[in-house]
C-alpha cells in the first residue's frame, strides 16, 4: 500500500441538570447559545434559572416563561423581563418576534442573557443580579518556578464561509527541560471561535509567521497538548503530570483554530490563541492524550434519536498498551450541534468497571471535563465503550461525519499518564473496523488482505476482478450469469459489509479506476435482487394469511372469505 493511500487512511479515520430543563432550550430561539454575563466564552445553560447549569430558583426570564406556559409567545419575546432595556427576543435573535420551533433565529451572534441585567455595572441593574457569582473561575495548582509563553494568530481576517480551519506553527523554549501543566484561552473574537486545538509537532517542523488553512490535523503535529472549546475556561493537567516540552520534549507546537461564520460575514477579523503554563520542576510523569470514538456517522433527517457507538477493543488495547497500565485523569465528550446524550463506559473481562463520562443532556456550546480522581487504572485488554445519541428533527437532510459544525463528530479524549506506555493515541473505528488494525496494516483486516486487495495487479484479486468482469457488465444492465454468480462472489469479505463499503470509499477517493469498475459491476444487478427479496417477503406473507385462515375459524365467514381472496390474489400476482 503506498504512502499516499496510508495518508488517506489517517485522514478518513481522524477532531448536569436534567433533560426536562434541557428541552425547554429547543422552545426559545438561540437556547443553547445563550452566553455567560461574566464570561461570553461559557455558556449558561439553565437559561430560566439562577444556576447555571438549571434547576432552582427561577430568574426573572424563567418566571415569565413559566407564566407563558413555557413556550415562546409574542408577549414573552417582547417582554424584558430583566429590565436591562432590551426586549427578551433583541437578548435571544428573535428582535421581530418571527421565530418558530426547529426555524433558524435572525440572528445567532451578538445574543446576551435575558434573566441578568446587563451591563453588569450599570446602575439600572443594581439589585437585580444578586444570585450571579462572577469570581468562580478555577484555578490551576503550579509549581513556584511556572512561566507562561503566548501563542496567538496575529489580526487575521476570518474568511467568508461557514467553516475554517486554520493553523500556526510556534518555536517553544528549548533552554531546557519543560513541562506544559496548564492553558487558558486568548479569546479575541468570542463572534467566531469556536475551537483552539494546540498539537506538539515534530522536530523536523518549521515555526511560521502567519496562519495558513489547514485540515483538522497537521502531518507530523500530532500529539494533542492542549485544547479549548466554546464554554471551557482553560485546563489544568493532574498533579503528577505534565506535556514535556523543550529539549528532550516538543521544540515547535501547531496552533489550530476553528472559525465558525455561517452568516459569512465579510468584516470579522481575529487574533484568538492560547497562554500555555510551562514549569522546569518536571513532574513524576509525561502526559498524552488519547482520543476513542467512531468515524463513520450517517443520522438521517427528522429522526428523533439516532445512536451511534464504537469500541476501543481489547483486542486493540492489549497491543497498544505496553510496560504496564495507564492511568486516565480527566475525560471530556465531542460532538456537534445535533448532538443530545454521550457517555464513555469502561469494561475489563466484559464488566463495566464505571462511566468514564455520563452526559444525560450533551451541549456542544457548553462541554464539561469530568475529572477522574482518583486516576483510573486502564490496563492492556480494557475496553472503552463510547455512545453517542443524536436528534435531527430539525434537519431536511442526511448529516455525516465530518469537520463543519453542519456536520457531526463522536468522539471522546481521555487525558492520560505515563505517555509512554501507549504505542498509539487513538483507538476509534471506521464502523466496526479498528483504526489500529489499519494503521498496523494488521494482514487480515475481518478477514480481508486488505493491502493485498487494493493492488489490481495481484494474481488474486486481478483473478477475482476477471471472474467479475466476465460475468457482470458495468453499466449495461443485469445479465443472468451474474445473478448466479453474485451468491459465490460476495462471499469474498473484501467486496461484503465494512470492508467492502470502506474500499468503496478508498476507491472513490482516491481515484482507482478498475477497483471503482468492478464495484460497479457487481453492483449491476442491485434493482433485480432487491426485487427477489421483496417478492419472497411479500409470498412469506401472503402464505401466513392464508395459514392464518385455516387456523383461526371462530372469527366471521365475511373476514376470512375477504383476507383468503387477498392471500390468493397477491400469490397470482408474484408467481
Amino acid at each position: 500500500m503506498g504512502t499516499k493511500m496510508y495518508r488517506y487512511f489517517v485522514i478518513l479515520l481522524f477532531v448536569n441538570w436534567s433533560e426536562e430543563y434541557g428541552s425547554f432550550r429547543d422552545k426559545i430561539p438561540n437556547g443553547h447559545k445563550v452566553p455567560h454575563p461574566c464570561n461570553p466564552s461559557t455558556i449558561w445553560n439553565g437559561v430560566g434559572h439562577k444556576a447555571q447549569g438549571g434547576g432552582g430558583e427561577r430568574n426573572p426570564f424563567g418566571l415569565d416563561f413559566y407564566i407563558q406556559g413555557k413556550t415562546w409567545t409574542n408577549d414573552l419575546c417582547r417582554k424584558d423581563s430583566d429590565g436591562d432595556g432590551k426586549t427578551n427576543g433583541e437578548e435571544l435573535g428573535d428582535p421581530d418576534c418571527e421565530w418558530t420551533p426547529n426555524s433558524v433565529p435572525k440572528s445567532t451572534v451578538s445574543l446576551s442573557h435575558p434573566g441578568v441585567c446587563e451591563p453588569l455595572n450599570d446602575p439600572k441593574c443594581a439589585g437585580k443580579n444578586d444570585f450571579l457569582q462572577c469570581d468562580s473561575t478555577p484555578s490551576c495548582n503550579m509549581e513556584g518556578d511556572t512561566i507562561f509563553q503566548t501563542l496567538t494568530f496575529p489580526n487575521t481576517t476570518v474568511p467568508a464561509v461557514e467553516t475554517n480551519y486554520y493553523c500556526m506553527t510556534f518555536d517553544l523554549h528549548t533552554d531546557g527541560d519543560y513541562h506544559l501543566i496548564a492553558t487558558k484561552p486568548v479569546i479575541r473574537n468570542s463572534n467566531v471561535v469556536h475551537h483552539m486545538l494546540l498539537y506538539g509537532c515534530d522536530d523536523n517542523v518549521n515555526a511560521t509567521d502567519k496562519p495558513e488553512k489547514c485540515g483538522m490535523a497537521k502531518e507530523n503535529c500530532r500529539h494533542l497538548i492542549g485544547l479549548w472549546a466554546v464554554g471551557l475556561d482553560g485546563d489544568c493537567l493532574h498533579k503528577d503530570a505534565g506535556f514535556k516540552v523543550g529539549i528532550n520534549g516538543f521544540k515547535k507546537a501547531t496552533l489550530e483554530i476553528h472559525w465558525n461564520n455561517p452568516e459569512k460575514r465579510a468584516d470579522y477579523t481575529d487574533g484568538s490563541g492560547l497562554h500555555i503554563f510551562l514549569t522546569k520542576t518536571l513532574r513524576k510523569y509525561d502526559a498524552g492524550v488519547l482520543m476513542v470514538g467512531q468515524n463513520y456517522i450517517n443520522i438521517p433527517p427528522r429522526s428523533p434519536q439516532v445512536v451511534v457507538k464504537a469500541n476501543c477493543s481489547s483486542s486493540d488495547t492489549s497491543r497498544f498498551i505496553v510496560n504496564g497500565p495507564i492511568y486516565l485523569t480527566s475525560a471530556l465528550n465531542h460532538m456537534h450541534y445535533l448532538g443530545r446524550e454521550m457517555k464513555m463506559e469502561h469494561y475489563r473481562n466484559n464488566e463495566k468497571l464505571r462511566d468514564l463520562t455520563d452526559e444525560a443532556d450533551y451541549s456542544y456550546d457548553s462541554p464539561k471535563s469530568f475529572p477522574l480522581t482518583p486516576p483510573v487504572v486502564f490496563r492492556p485488554g480494557d475496553e472503552i465503550i463510547t455512545t453517542c445519541v443524536y436528534s435531527s428533527m430539525g434537519k431536511n437532510r442526511t448529516v455525516v461525519k465530518g469537520e463543519a459544525t453542519s456536520d457531526e463528530m463522536c468522539y471522546g479524549f481521555l487525558t492520560f499518564y505515563p505517555k509512554e506506555n501507549l504505542k498509539m493515541e487513538r483507538c476509534t473505528q471506521w464502523q466496526d473496523i479498528s483504526e489500529y488494525s489499519i494503521a498496523m496494516r494488521d494482514p487480515l483486516i475481518k478477514g480481508c488482505s486488505m493491502w493485498k486487495f487494493f493492488n489490481a495487479e495481484d494474481p488474486d484479486t486481478g483473478a477475482f476482478m476477471k471472474s467479475v468482469f466476465d460475468n457482470c457488465n458495468m453499466l449495461m444492465g443485469c445479465k443472468q450469469e451474474c445473478l448466479d454468480f453474485l451468491p459465490e462472489a460476495m462471499k469474498n469479505p473484501c467486496v461484503n459489509g465494512s470492508v467492502g463499503a470502506l474500499i468503496r470509499r478508498v476507491a472513490v477517493h482516491l481515484n482507482m479506476p478498475a477497483h471503482f469498475a468492478m464495484f460497479t459491476a457487481l453492483d449491476s444487478c442491485n434493482a433485480e435482487i432487491a426485487k427477489d427479496t421483496c417478492k419472497a417477503d411479500c409470498l412469506k406473507s401472503c402464505r401466513e394469511i392464508s395459514g392464518a385462515i385455516s387456523i383461526k375459524t371462530s372469527t366471521s365467514f365475511v373476514t376470512y372469505t375477504y383476507l383468503y381472496f387477498v392471500g390468493i390474489m397477491l400469490l397470482i400476482m408474484y408467481h
